[in-house]
């Protein structure tokens, strides 16, 4: 694990990450990266040359050129690496800046303490994502600026800088967390849809249950519903169904005159 990411408090997590842009390794090498072909030339010039090399002075230059090929490759290898260890951060509760490494130099400044940041884009900026950002927290003048100079991917790191920022300050904005363990909410079950008015399920529909009689006495008999009580009952349905709009006038009355042949 990174350097930065191993200070991280208990709940802290990262939200952004970016680095200097590739711009300002080149920025400060171009001389060595010159001086290193340069020397290049030089020794496969040397090398591919039968005529020289003999001489003690062609050994003494083959030397010095050898010699700043290997301190200008070392120079340019170290930048690159650094480069690589830089760690500018976003997390939900700062802004972290480590650079160095062997060396390790970190910066951090709570997101609550952010006054204000001012992004630098050139054009060639604009074309190649970089820029410079200036965030000013409230502290006092000689500490109170952090500059992220030739910064990558700066408007999005401004931006994720900012919304969590306001996450911080209004909680009701952010999303609620998410319930570790929590049991699954129950499914809710469909109540089945009544039959549209003038489909085939009309005719299916059952009669609706009526309330229970009260139970007879122990020494009386229960009465037995007769043919005509069940009649009136599934009239009573489907006259409930036609009033409500589910079944049409024309299928009660041929479900009634239905039913009356029946009797």
């Amino acid at each position: 694990m990174s350097y930065a990411r191993n200070l991280l408090s208990r709940g802290e997590e990262v939200v952004f990450e970016s680095r200097q842009h590739w711009f300002a390794v080149l920025g400060e090498t171009w001389p060595f990266v010159i001086v290193a072909v340069l020397a290049l030339a030089v020794l496969i010039w040397l090398g591919t040359n039968p005529a020289l090399g003999n001489s003690t002075l062609d050994g003494i230059v083959t030397i010095i050129v050898l010699a700043a090929l290997i301190v200008c490759l070392a120079r340019i290898g170290l930048k690159i690496w650094g480069w690589r260890n830089q760690e500018y951060l976003v997390t939900t509760r700062r802004l972290i800046k480590s650079e160095g490494v062997f060396n390790k130099d970190m910066a951090d400044s709570s997101l609550e303490k952010v006054n204000d940041a001012h992004l630098t884009q050139s054009w060639l900026g604009r074309i190649f994502d970089f820029g410079t950002l200036d965030i000013m927290t409230a502290a006092d003048e000689s500490a109170g600026i952090q500059d992220y100079v030739m910064l990558a991917d700066p408007v999005k790191f401004k931006i994720a800088m900012l919304n969590q920022k306001e996450r911080l300050e209004r909680p009701d904005l952010a999303p609620p967390p998410r319930m570790q363990g929590a049991p699954a909410m129950p499914e809710m079950q469909r109540e089945p849809m009544p039959p549209r008015a003038g489909s085939d399920r009309v005719a299916q529909v059952p009669p609706s249950p009526q309330p229970a009689a009260p139970a007879p006495a122990a020494d009386q008999p229960a009465p037995t519903p007769s043919a005509g009580d069940q009649l009136a009952a599934t009239l009573e349905s489907l006259a409930a169904l036609r009033d409500k709009g589910l079944i049409t006038a024309e299928e009660y009355e041929a479900k009634k005159r239905d039913l009356l042949e029946r009797m």
